[in-house]
């Protein structure tokens, strides 16, 4: 079987480390580029095409070719013999089905043992696409829109706001400020509306919020 090359990018150099140590171990795989970021990953693939890529979902601070799926969405109209393989620390459903959607061969979650990566990757070898355990996906697109709109439309005005400036980069601090709320009311009107999204920590709700461009 051909050795997979395989091309890593990640803004946290452990995580490149760690994978790559992991990958090493095996002969059936090729490390051939580790990169800390989009802009490094998309002018290293101009020179050099790999198997699969393997990509953090949230890389910020790139303003040219951004994170998440748009990132993942570029890469698939720009360099399609490539498999990509996301890792990431969103755990939501909707958004693991929406990067499926964009294309993705594997998400494998960094909330699971880092040998996952290796059984994605014997998937991808296999012919066949990679899903992390126990996930399920939720339907077609239009059925997933109509779910995601029902959830919107149950937050209530106050937890849409306090959504809406936290989405821009404010603090609970500032968010009550602004809505001349105090800051445990803003706090709480927040932690109904990620229950309410099915969102459990602060990563998914930014997700969740920028690839349904809820507040675009």
């Amino acid at each position: 079987m051909e050795r997979l090359r395989i091309v890593l990018a990640d803004d946290h150099p452990l995580v490149l480390m760690a994978v790559r140590d992991l990958l090493d171990k095996d002969l059936g795989f090729e490390v051939t580029g580790m990169l800390p970021g989009p802009t490094a990953l998309v002018e290293h693939l101009v020179r050099d095409v790999p198997h699969v890529v393997i990509t953090d979902y949230s890389m910020p601070g790139d303003e040219t070719y951004g994170d998440g799926i748009r990132l993942v969405k570029y890469l698939m109209r720009h360099f399609p013999s490539a498999r990509v393989v996301v890792l990431t620390m969103v755990s939501n459903p909707m958004i693991i089905s929406a990067l499926y959607d964009a294309g993705v061969a594997a998400v494998v979650l960094k909330r699971d043992n880092l040998a996952e990566i290796v059984i994605a990757l014997r998937t991808l070898q296999g012919g066949r696409n990679y899903h992390p355990p126990g996930f399920q996906g939720h339907g077609t697109i239009d059925s997933r829109r109509t779910f995601i709109g029902e959830r919107i439309n149950s937050l209530s005005p106050k937890e849409f706001e306090v959504l809406r400036h936290f989405i821009r980069g404010e603090s609970m601090m500032q968010v009550a400020q602004t809505l001349q709320r105090s800051v445990k009311t803003v706090s709480g009107q927040k932690i109904a509306a990620m229950r309410k999204l099915n969102v459990q920590t602060d990563q998914e709700l930014v997700a969740f919020c920028v690839e349904i461009e809820i507040f675009q």
